[in-house]
Formats: C-alpha cells, sequence, structure tokens
C-alpha cells in the first residue's frame, strides 16, 4: 500500500511538473516571438539612450540636432533597427520636444501590466509603427 501511495504520489508530481513546463513554453510562444521580442527589447534599449543623450544635451545647453547623425561621434547610439537596418525616426517639434519613432514587431502591453519581457510604464507600444512624444527638459522612466 505504502508504495502504491509513493507511485502515486511521483506519478501526480510528474504531472504537475509537466503542466507547469508547458504552460511556460506556451506563454513564451515560439522561437520566432521570442526574437521578435528581443529585437524590440534592442530597439527600445536605442530609444532610451537617444532620449538621455537629448536630456543631456539639454542640460549643458546644446541645441536639439536636425537629424540623429548630427550627435556627436562620442555619444552616438546605435541610430538604426536591429532588424531592417533603417534608421529610426526623429522629427524635432520645437526648442525641446521632439518624437522618436520605431517600428515593433510585437505589442508591449498596457503601461500598468506586467511583462515577461521587454519595458513597462512610458516606454509601452503597440505592435507596428509607434512614436514617442519627448522632451529634452524632462526624464523619462529609463
Amino acid at each position: 500500500m505504502t508504495k502504491h501511495r509513493d507511485g502515486l504520489m511521483a506519478g501526480g508530481a510528474l504531472v504537475v511538473v509537466l503542466v507547469v513546463l508547458a504552460l511556460g513554453f506556451h506563454r513564451l510562444g515560439p522561437r520566432a516571438n521570442q526574437r521578435a521580442i528581443r529585437a524590440d527589447e534592442r530597439r527600445i534599449e536605442a530609444l532610451q539612450s537617444v532620449a538621455l543623450q537629448m536630456y543631456f544635451r539639454n542640460r549643458r545647453q546644446m541645441p536639439m540636432p536636425a537629424t540623429l547623425a548630427e550627435l556627436p561621434q562620442r555619444d552616438r547610439v546605435n541610430l538604426n533597427d536591429p532588424v531592417t537596418d533603417a534608421p529610426y525616426e526623429y522629427h524635432p517639434k520645437s526648442a525641446t520636444a521632439y518624437e522618436l519613432c520605431a517600428t515593433f514587431a510585437a505589442d508591449s502591453g498596457a503601461p500598468d501590466e506586467p511583462r515577461l519581457h521587454g519595458h513597462s510604464g512610458f516606454w509601452s507600444h503597440p505592435k507596428g509603427r509607434y512614436c514617442y512624444q519627448l522632451d529634452a527638459a524632462q526624464t523619462t522612466e529609463y
């Protein structure tokens, strides 16, 4: 009877482990989705770096550049999409306001929704082309 009970417990534990693994793999999705999510994370990191450089330029009372290519070489961050190699879009709006745009492979989720990968809050984004409205006089969530 004890062996039977031990066998049932071991079988039950095995089922629980297999179910948890299956749910985990289901939540992660296929490899292509994971690559897309990692590419989106690299896009966000690049846009955050640009925003930080703009903030520091403003603090040093330097004017906004007309294009991202005008950022000094030592301050240059990756200005091209990691998949398409297309440059990120940059549109100056005023003395300190500007817009940064990128095309994302996946929806990052709602700003207040916990995520498995990526960023939340200000840097949340939908799938497709999305533009962030930024101001070099203010910091954002980095």
